[in-house]
C-alpha cells in the first residue's frame, strides 16, 4: 500500500496537519489503533452498535478471578475480535493486577499476530481502570 494514502484515523483524536483528525499510513498502525478503541469501548457504549466492544471493564469486579485473570481476558478479548477484527489472531494474554492496593486497575499485554503478514507477532499493552 502507499505511504501516502491515509487507511484510518489515530487515537487520541488530535488535529492533522491534511484535515481534521490524524491520520495513520499503514496498515500495522491502522490495527493498533482499531484493536485499542474496540478494546476499551464497553459493550453497549456505542450507539446503534450495542455488540460492538469489551466487557474488560465488567471483568475487573468478577469475584474469584485470582486463579484463572489470564484465561479470562483471553477469552473475553478472542472474543470479540473474532466478530469485529477477524484480520487479526491474539495468541496470548498477560494480566498485571494489584487487587490489594488497585482493585480496579489491570495492566494488559496481548500478543497477536496479523493474518496477512506472515510471521507477524505484535504487542499492545492496555491499562483498563473502572
Amino acid at each position: 500500500m502507499s505511504n501516502n494514502v491515509p487507511v484510518g484515523i489515530m487515537i487520541p483524536y488530535v488535529k492533522g496537519n491534511d484535515g481534521y483528525f490524524q491520520q495513520t499510513y499503514s496498515d500495522v498502525t491502522r490495527i493498533y489503533t482499531n484493536l485499542k478503541m474496540l478494546l476499551m469501548t464497553s459493550k453497549g457504549e456505542r450507539p446503534m452498535m450495542p455488540t460492538y466492544g469489551s466487557k474488560l471493564r465488567e471483568l475487573l469486579f468478577s469475584p474469584n478471578l485470582e486463579s484463572y485473570v489470564d484465561e479470562i481476558f483471553l477469552e473475553s478479548i478472542t472474543e470479540c475480535t473474532e466478530r469485529w477484527m477477524p484480520e487479526i489472531t491474539i495468541t496470548e494474554v498477560n494480566v498485571e493486577r494489584d487487587s490489594d492496593d488497585y482493585p480496579n486497575k489491570a495492566t494488559l499485554n496481548i500478543f497477536f499476530s496479523i493474518n496477512q503478514i506472515p510471521d507477524s507477532y505484535e504487542e499492545l499493552t492496555l491499562e483498563v481502570e473502572a
